[in-house]
Formats: C-alpha cells, structure tokens, sequence
C-alpha cells in the first residue's frame, strides 16, 4: 500500500473518531484541537505526506483506534507512531526523576 493510500484510509478512520481534518497553510506542525465545540486535526499543507501519516496515525492512537477496524498494514503504521510518541516521550524526561520517587521523598520528609 503506498502513502497515498495510507494517507486516504488515515483520513477516514480520523473521520470516522467524529474528528474534522482541516488542511491549512503556515508556520505549524499540526495536531488535534478543540475550536467553538468542534474537533478538529489541523494540518499543514506544507507537511510531507510522511508527516501527515505520522500525525493521522498518532491522532488515531490517541483517540481509541483499538476500537476500530483498520486494513493490517494501517493498524502496523498507527502501532508504529504510536511506540515512537510514547518513546519520544520517555526520553523527554530525565531518568531518576518520576512522580513516584517525587512523592515518596515529599512523605518522608
């Protein structure tokens, strides 16, 4: 399946979540956002078609695609972003440094 394709079937499962996917130009990468009570995933026009994927397939993630059906090599790229999102994540925050140690140290003082 090529990235068009991918693209296309990203598009309609962010659809099918009750989201609205709005193709802008400027100076942003994009996300989902909440605009006047409606949800919406702004997109950069600019953005290459890999990009658009990234985004499309973590939104999807994000917003119960477990719940839904997806083609096998659809559900593999949103299973894929989403491991990169949760690692970029774990890598953000420096080790040693948790919630949990944070509020063990705050009760035994």
């Amino acid at each position: 399946m090529d990235q068009e394709a991918i693209l296309d079937e990203l598009e309609g499962l962010v659809s099918s979540l009750g989201l609205q996917i709005r193709y802008e130009k400027g100076d942003f990468k994009g996300g989902d956002c909440i605009l006047y009570d409606q949800n919406l995933v702004v997109m950069n026009k600019k953005n290459t078609d890999t990009q658009k994927i990234a985004l499309l397939s973590r939104v999807v993630g994000m917003y119960g695609g477990d719940d839904l059906y997806m083609k096998p090599v659809v559900r593999q790229v949103v299973d894929d972003e989403m491991a990169r999102y949760y690692e970029q994540l774990r890598n953000t925050h420096p080790t040693g440094q948790t919630d949990e140690n944070s509020d063990t140290q705050r009760s035994e003082s």
